[in-house]
């Protein structure tokens, strides 16, 4: 193996362990809320990109740390687009909601506009 190769499965190497905290992480929350849709779109292309072009070159040290990180950053792409409607509906939910007041500490006459007013719990 020649040290050019060494330099490259080393790079790949640390690219690939820096993702992998995050890809475990979200594996085992079930959770990507706090992963941007279009940072995972453009790595898992880029990924692709990179071992098309290791392909190309015939270059094992792009296309192995590459397909790996791909293998890890795709099922959370999926993930987010799985749930990005469920986002969407939790936050129109909590939109609608009213908010909740304490009243144990109001005057009777704030409490009591805060009643007419159906703000109260």
């Amino acid at each position: 193996m020649t040290f050019v190769s060494i330099v490259g499965f080393g790079a790949g190497t640390l690219c690939t362990l820096a993702y992998l905290p995050q890809a475990l992480h979200s594996f085992r929350t079930k959770s990507v809320r706090d992963i941007s849709l279009l940072m995972l779109v453009s790595l898992n292309v880029g990924l692709l990109l990179w071992v098309a072009y290791g392909f190309l070159i015939r270059s094992l040290p792009i296309i192995l740390p590459n397909s790996v990180t791909f293998l890890l950053a795709f099922p959370l792409l999926i993930l987010k687009l799985r749930h990005r409607h469920d986002r969407a509906a939790d936050a129109v939910e909590q939109e609608h909601e009213l908010p909740s007041v304490d009243t144990s500490a109001r005057s009777g006459a704030q409490r009591n506009t805060l009643i007419a007013s159906g703000r109260s719990q």
